[in-house]
């Protein structure tokens, strides 16, 4: 018998796995939000394959006691289900074009905003933005790729472009759960405005983004595309979010 498993039993190993973990977190072993061990760590605690694990895990993903981050590792989620309900993140959107960062609108909704960095490359200018940055694809611009949480749910993807002079500081910046407002606020080049409506569209979840968001491909998901502006009018940033939609309510 491996420890709190029965081999002999005529249920699978990965149920009994997925039962044992289950409990823990409902008995409070693991708390919301903590990180559990690696697939190895558990493969070594219970002496069970991999395959065995990674079963388990996905399936008490699927039931919602668990969410898996990208790049981070599997955490505990913050809502167990029969717990409590887990809400949507709203990010307010008013008249003069305020749009709420995602960090303020997980605040207004008692949710605790995450953030990990993708990749961050430089890359040729975008011609359709030529009027906005003032070149086309003979410029540079900084792309900078990273995963949006709330309450370690992803909810986001963001692809935002720089220029990639005037913003090269970006590449050392440290965006672990860090809001892009304030890296930015902090270099001294002021808060991002918006001057002008932002547009929204839908798509589906492409396969290269769809792993991180934790959906499948072809997940519809929203895309708001947006140009902002420092205080002196200048470009600062083109911003795509890439937004799961079921997880995620625009309130105009």
């Amino acid at each position: 018998m491996t420890q709190g498993l029965d081999e002999g039993s005529s249920i699978p190993l990965y149920a009994q796995l997925r039962e044992l973990l289950k409990g823990q977190i409902r008995e409070g072993a693991f708390v919301p939000g903590e990180r559990i061990p690696s697939e190895d760590k558990l493969n070594g605690i219970y002496g069970v394959s991999r395959i065995t694990v990674r079963r388990a895990l996905q399936e008490l993903v699927e039931e919602g006691y668990l969410v898996k981050c990208p790049g981070k590792g599997t955490y505990v989620s913050e809502r167990i289900p029969g717990m409590s309900a887990q809400s949507k993140v709203r990010a307010k959107f008013t008249q003069n074009n305020d749009v709420q960062s995602f960090t303020e609108a997980c605040e207004s909704n008692n949710q605790r905003a995450g953030a990990h960095l993708i990749s961050i490359e430089e890359v040729d200018g975008i011609d359709e933005a030529r009027d906005f940055f003032g070149f086309g694809s003979e410029g540079r611009l900084l792309c900078v790729l990273r995963i949006r949480t709330a309450d370690r749910t992803p909810i986001m993807v963001e692809e935002n472009y720089f220029p990639a002079g005037e913003y090269g500081f970006l590449r050392k910046a440290d965006f672990e759960d860090t809001s892009l407002y304030d890296i930015i606020a902090a270099s001294g080049h002021g808060d991002p405005m918006l001057t002008e409506p932002c547009a929204l569209d839908l798509e589906k979840a492409p396969a290269d983004l769809a792993p991180y968001l934790d959906v499948p491909v072809g997940e519809p998901l929203f895309c708001l595309v947006g140009r902002y502006f420092d205080a002196d009018g200048s470009a600062m940033y083109l911003g795509k979010q890439h937004i799961v939609g079921t997880r995620y309510t625009f309130r105009i």
